[in-house]
């Protein structure tokens, strides 16, 4: 009786504010997500006059290598550069019940020349990790400006856990000039997520957020 009373007070408490438990029959599962433990940065490549958001499911395996990486949203040029980036990167592996699992993680780029470009993004089918785990969607972004007038060019990159209600809450910078980094935070906090689901559960989750920093000016922008 005490046990059932138990799951049932910490399966209210998952609704209210989300957590990594899922309720089964009379059982609690829980699921912790992959977790970056170090990346490779970005470049914009040579010739690239083209400015937006490249978007991509990397799926982490058991031992925190990535296994495939499914593109959502793209750019000619910088989608290379951004698959080349994250299959270089290394995770703590997602674990089911304590046990290391193949799950999901999504990766932005956000390439910016002198003229920013921003919109809604449209997402493509994506893969699910285990037991139906459903990672963060990203439903709109805003224009990422580079915030640092006497930075010609660089890079930022942030871990951002969006929480269950899709709100952006804490943000670890894990690379990057101090002074991007902050810009992009606060421009960040602007956009519009669906939050990860495990289970049906909403749950908060890490996701990773690469800003590339030009000060080219584009000759086109990509337009959702």
């Amino acid at each position: 009786m005490l046990r059932h009373k138990l799951i049932h007070i910490a399966a209210s408490l998952c609704l209210l504010v989300g957590c990594p438990w899922a309720l089964r029959g009379n059982d609690l599962r829980r699921f912790d997500p992959a977790r970056v433990v170090s990346i490779a940065q970005a470049m914009y490549p040579d010739g690239a006059t083209v400015s937006g958001t490249v978007i991509l499911q990397a799926m982490v395996g058991k031992t925190g290598k990535v296994r495939t990486i499914q593109v959502v949203q793209g750019l000619p040029k910088l989608t290379e550069e951004a698959e080349r980036s994250v299959g270089q990167w290394k995770f703590e592996p997602a674990r089911l019940d304590a046990q290391p699992v193949a799950a999901p993680i999504l990766v932005a780029f956000i390439f910016s020349l002198s003229l920013p470009c921003s919109g809604p993004v449209r997402p493509s089918a994506r893969r699910k990790g285990p037991s139906s785990y459903e990672p963060i969607r990203i439903i709109a972004t805003v224009p990422a400006a580079n915030p640092a007038p006497d930075v010609a060019f660089g890079t930022a990159t942030l871990q951002v856990v969006i929480d269950a209600s899709g709100n952006v809450g804490k943000v670890e910078i894990l690379d990057g000039i101090p002074l991007l980094a902050q810009g992009a935070e606060r421009g960040l906090r602007h956009w519009e997520f669906r939050p990860a689901r495990f289970e049906g559960t909403p749950l908060a989750t890490p996701m990773l957020v690469s800003f590339i920093f030009s000060d080219l000016p584009p000759s086109q922008c990509s337009r959702f």
